[in-house]
């Protein structure tokens, strides 16, 4: 696999990486994910549909993939049909108690929006004109 066919669906990039995920490959597919990030990106959405295969190499990219979007306040979701043999994998290897596992496209890009809205309610309003800004007389050494 020399290329992660990705897309973008309400505004969120959806990766359809097809056939196998090994070590010959899975730092390939990472930094095509990676690349395709948009600089303020908070959702990506691995669609494994067609996916045959996972090894150890791809698992941990996966893990990895999770943690740089969790840094930037995102989240990676990840789809395995309920009929795809790696739904056993990722039960076997804890995959949906780190990272969310969907039946569907349509189910995780749901949760980036619910996620976003989520984040979008959780963040502090502007400061505008000095109103609301911490006093910090507090944090003086020795003053």
């Amino acid at each position: 696999m020399s290329a992660v066919p990705i897309k973008r669906v309400d505004g969120v990039r959806v990766a359809h990486p097809v056939g196998d995920i090994d070590a010959a490959n899975a730092s390939q597919v990472e930094r095509e994910l990676v690349e395709s990030l948009d600089p303020d990106g908070d959702c990506l959405v691995l669609d494994l549909h067609e996916t045959r295969y996972l090894d150890s190499a791809a698992l941990d990219m996966v893990f990895r993939l999770n943690e740089r979007l969790r840094q930037r306040r995102g989240g990676l979701q990840v789809v395995i049909p309920d009929s795809s043999p790696l739904g056993r994998l990722a039960a076997i290897v804890g995959l949906p108690k780190v990272i969310p596992v969907h039946a569907s496209v349509r189910d995780a890009l749901a949760r980036c929006s619910q996620d976003r809205e989520a984040r979008r309610d959780s963040e502090p309003p502007p400061l505008i004109g000095g109103i609301g800004e911490p006093d910090d007389s507090r944090h003086h050494c020795g003053r």
